[in-house]
């Protein structure tokens, strides 16, 4: 009765909600790695703040679809070890996160930094780290496929035709010859996706995957494995 009532004084005191520590879980665990409720949440703030929506606004396939892509960024960093992948640059992170902060409070006029961090439940330190695995987790990827993609002047010609044209506006003089640099990049970045899905699967039906829960507001509601 001490232990228990102590736990809680300094919950009270620390301003430590007692409910947060114990609904605090695991969800998935890959290849002996845990993700936990709480890595779920961060995962849908994160994403909430990138793409400028209400974390409350997130459908139920929404939240299934960032715990699948935590899985997947769990299978990226065993790679990353595996590899002994460099750590990026901290010139290059912040470089980013200064990118992010100018297009967002662009486009939230009158609401300041902190504030906005405030609301996600964010801190600037925990965002240079989520976006500094983001950019670790696309070298690795960029290193891996980018050298292998092959775009030929058939293909850009045949995207320029098919794609862009019927989107310009009338008499726009953008050319095939203009046009040809950023439509290989978008046909590259095409093919490394294409090339990273089909890894991630290989990936994942060689990992052991097992997913304990795909709803974070209720308990265990599916239970699977994938070895």
């Amino acid at each position: 009765m001490w232990m228990r009532s102590t736990f809680f004084l300094l919950c009270l005191l620390g301003g430590v909600s007692p409910a947060t520590e114990l609904l605090d879980r695991m969800v998935a665990n890959v290849n002996g790695h845990v993700i936990l409720l709480s890595d779920w949440e961060d995962e849908l703030r994160f994403e909430s703040f990138m793409s400028g929506r209400d974390p409350a606004a997130i459908s139920p396939d929404e939240r299934k679809g960032a715990l699948e892509r935590l899985i997947d960024q769990e299978l990226l960093r065993e790679q990353m070890r595996l590899t002994d992948e460099k750590a990026v640059d901290p010139a290059r992170v912040q470089k980013q996160v200064e990118s992010v902060k100018a297009d967002y409070l662009r486009e939230h006029g009158g609401e300041s930094w902190d504030a906005a961090l405030a609301r996600y439940h964010l801190s600037e330190k925990s965002l240079e780290e989520r976006i500094g695995s983001e950019l670790q987790q696309a070298q690795l990827i960029d290193t891996r496929f980018r050298p292998s993609v092959q775009i030929s002047p058939a293909d850009i010609e045949s995207y320029y035709k098919e794609q862009l044209v019927p989107k310009l506006p009338v008499g726009d003089p953008v050319g095939l010859a203009e046009a040809t640099p950023k439509i290989r990049e978008i046909l590259v970045e095409s093919k490394i996706n294409q090339m990273l899905s089909s890894w991630l699967e290989t990936l994942r039906s060689q990992a052991q995957i097992r997913i304990v829960s795909r709803d974070s507001d209720k308990g265990p509601a599916s239970e699977g494995t994938t070895q």
